[in-house]
């Protein structure tokens, strides 16, 4: 998936300024920055919610805006920050609406699949809204899984934030899964550490600029760190060779 020198103003002001870049399929992409960076806005505008002022998003060479509705759902899901909790229906409802572009019998094995996926079995029958918040976004994130056809585009806006650690590491183990089968996972996240560890490429915006993109090593830099967060960091080696960076007030 690619985009190439968009521009998106909101209320005369620019949130994203000329930004290009490129996931690849069978990568996980880190959308990285501070608050107000303009992550949640790219990632809107990647899925074709938001149309830019400037500039294009494609996907295999197909203008995303160019693209019907029920095409775009096919190929492109978005798992967002906030989900209405109040929606009354039960679980499996919610994750079978991701299915509805599909047929029959794909539909029906694509829900259970991601109910299964996701861990939400003995949930599937309960209504959505009686759900924790952590339980919510995985139902959330199987309907995503159950929208697209592969390789298609997986994008998440902070995927990880209401779930405990068993679950976390449940639904980034699905991502590297959909990744090593050819999907494009782009995801924002505020961990830096789990980034560098997780992630196969980086984007590192600021103020709606794209300041970096490459690999964890090369754009998450303490040097580069500092000067986006406006905070010192520390890069420590993990056993298994991949870098974590880390905060420090030192």
């Amino acid at each position: 998936m690619k985009v190439d020198s968009l521009k998106v103003v909101r209320s005369g002001r620019v949130v994203l300024d000329d930004l290009s870049a490129q996931a690849m399929p069978g990568q996980i992409t880190g959308v990285l920055g501070p608050n107000a960076a303009g992550k949640t806005t790219l990632l809107r505008t990647m899925v074709g919610l938001l149309k830019p002022d400037a500039g294009t998003v494609r996907i295999d060479g197909d203008d995303v805006f160019g693209l019907r509705a029920m095409q775009r759902a096919r190929r492109i899901a978005l798992v967002p920050q906030r989900f209405r909790s109040d929606v009354p229906f039960a679980v499996h409802e919610v994750v079978a609406m991701g299915a509805r572009q599909r047929g029959g019998l794909e539909a029906s094995d694509a829900v259970r699949a991601a109910i299964e996926a996701c861990q939400l079995t003995p949930q599937m029958n309960r209504p959505f809204a009686n759900l924790s918040v952590g339980q919510q976004q995985r139902v959330v994130i199987a309907r995503a899984l159950a929208q697209i056809s592969s390789p298609g585009v997986l994008v998440l806006d902070e995927p990880l934030a209401a779930l405990d650690l068993k679950y976390a590491a449940t639904i980034l183990d699905l991502l590297r899964e959909r990744a090593a089968a050819g999907d494009t996972v782009i995801m924002s996240l505020h961990d830096l550490g789990l980034a560098s560890a997780i992630c196969d490429q980086a984007w590192l915006l600021d103020q709606g600029r794209l300041v970096a993109a490459g690999s964890p090593a090369d754009v998450l830099n303490e040097a580069q760190l500092e000067s986006v967060y406006g905070a010192r960091f520390e890069r420590l080696q993990r056993p298994d060779g991949r870098d974590w960076i880390i905060p420090t007030t030192t």
